[in-house]
């Protein structure tokens, strides 16, 4: 049997092709860190909430660089560590990275990226360089086209061993010739998808994260959360979830919203226990928040964001109620494991089930927000309650039978209500939807209620069209107007004849 060879062509596939935006280096390398830390924590190394991960951007110099303090490479495994590709030795299970590829993420947008690491203990730290450039070159269009990956990597990177504190420990992250087209260096933009993506706390001054945190706890779903800062020129930022107590509703924050309460949901998972714990903001509903970085309910795997705030659009009936919520669920299930994008869930039955459930919860908001729409919209509230009094009234009539002279009315009765409805006044996407509701329901029995007969066994037969109903209905009427005793076996003769 020869030998697989892995194209050149799929390191490509695995910077540029798997990573379009390129954003998701800070979540890379801000995801490595945490791992870093936390075992840096379980083995001593770290007093819990020692971590730090610390981000420069230095774009008049075209670099941007991550630090952490955590457990660092040995220099006996670093340079087979950062060099190898889909081999790591992380688990699915308990690790936030874990497939062995995001490191190379940054190699589509710089010319060299270098990555110097030390472990506690040893005098030395390692220092290897992988040229971006090289890289680059060596993947343009008819050069040694049927070249190895492994060739391809083993030329384009050098690897060094320098003197280092033997206490030391860290690893650091440097990309250097840094494609300003990028957009990397657009601090309002780094901070807002750090602020949403990466493992940080909320923000001091959102009073209820202090809540969520304790309630979790209480849960047993304590979430993890790491000190991230980034500095730009002389300024230096901590960076916190960006959820506070208040928002704007409206670009001159003439209109404002608010959070009174939290609702902390557990999800369960195929055996019964907990596969997700989350909370969801209620609020006023007053329509569809502009802030994307608060906006939607969002999925989190070692309180790393999963996709973004339109990924769970899906699991409401109509997803533009995603937009009106806003909330976060913590997946503590092993089953349930990222792609290899990060955009969502690998599908399997766990996530399956994750998704029935949280259709259940979007149901839940649904209901209040139009609640909430309805009691601020009295005239589209009492126009609902007439519709629902008079379809109330139409269906039970279609259940048993009309009878002769009540078609018509019924008829004006349901026309009329929906002229009710339509001329409500909408106010927000919740009366909208409200109104459609409505609309369909009444639309769907004004079509029932004309192919509909007096005779319930008529009615019952779906697959036949209203002519057809009509035609039976008028063959039973003269039946029974012979006054025969047969009548009642000769129609359901002609029943079980037309029975699907």
């Amino acid at each position: 049997m020869g030998s697989v060879i892995i194209g050149k062509h799929t390191l490509e596939s695995l910077t540029s092709g798997m990573y379009s935006d390129p954003y998701v280096v800070f979540r890379e390398y801000i995801q490595n860190s945490a791992d870093a830390i936390d075992g840096a924590v379980s083995g001593g190394i770290l007093p819990a909430g020692g971590g730090l991960i610390h981000i420069t951007l230095a774009p008049s110099e075209g670099r941007l660089s991550f630090s952490d303090n955590g457990t660092g490479i040995p220099a006996d495994q670093a340079e087979r560590t950062l060099i190898s590709i889909g081999n790591s030795k992380k688990s699915a299970r308990t690790d936030r990275g874990f497939r062995g590829i995001g490191r190379l993420a940054a190699l589509s947008c710089c010319s060299t990226l270098t990555f110097e690491t030390s472990y506690p203990g040893e005098p030395v730290r390692t220092r290897l360089a992988i040229s971006g450039a090289e890289l680059a070159a060596q993947l343009s269009s008819g050069t040694a086209e049927d070249a190895a990956a492994a060739d391809v990597l083993q030329n384009i990177y050098t690897v060094d061993t320098l003197p280092e504190r033997a206490e030391a420990h860290y690893f650091r992250v440097e990309l250097e010739g840094v494609d300003q087209a990028a957009g990397l260096f657009r601090l309002e933009d780094v901070l807002d998808y750090i602020a949403q993506t990466a493992p940080v706390p909320y923000d001091p001054a959102f009073t209820w994260g202090r809540e969520i945190e304790a309630r979790l706890q209480k849960a047993g779903c304590p979430v993890r959360h790491f000190e991230v800062r980034l500095t730009f020129g002389p300024k230096t930022y901590s960076i916190y979830k960006p959820y506070r107590d208040e928002f704007p509703m409206d670009k001159g924050n003439t209109l404002t919203d608010r959070i009174s309460d939290i609702e902390l949901i557990t999800l369960t998972g195929v055996d019964g226990s907990p596969s997700a714990v989350g909370w969801v903001a209620r609020t006023g509903y007053l329509g569809r928040i502009p802030d994307k970085s608060i906006r939607g309910l969002r999925l989190r795997k070692g309180n790393i964001l999963i996709g973004d705030g339109q990924t769970l659009n899906t699991v409401f009936k109509d997803p533009r109620f995603n937009g009106w919520s806003m909330g976060e669920f913590f997946v503590v299930d092993p089953l349930l494991i990222p792609n290899a994008r990060r955009d969502n869930f690998e599908r399997n039955q766990a996530f399956l089930l994750l998704l029935e459930q949280l259709r259940g919860v979007a149901a839940g908001i649904t209901k209040q927000l139009r609640g909430a729409s309805l009691k601020r919209n009295a005239q589209l509230s009492a126009a609902l309650d007439q519709t629902g009094q008079v379809a109330k009234a139409a269906a039970a009539a279609l259940e048993s039978g009309l009878t002769p002279g009540q078609k018509g009315p019924l008829a004006r009765q349901l026309t009329d209500a929906r002229q009710l409805v339509c001329q409500a006044p909408i106010h927000s996407g919740a009366d909208a939807s409200c109104q459609e509701i409505a609309f369909e329901e009444l639309d769907l029995l004004l079509g029932t209620l004309r192919g509909a007969t007096s005779y319930k066994s008529i009615n019952a037969l779906n697959h036949l069209s209203h002519t057809e109903k009509r035609i039976l209905e008028r063959v039973f009427n003269a039946i029974f107007s012979t006054g025969s005793e047969s009548a009642n076996a000769m129609v359901d003769a002609i029943l079980a004849a037309f029975a699907p």
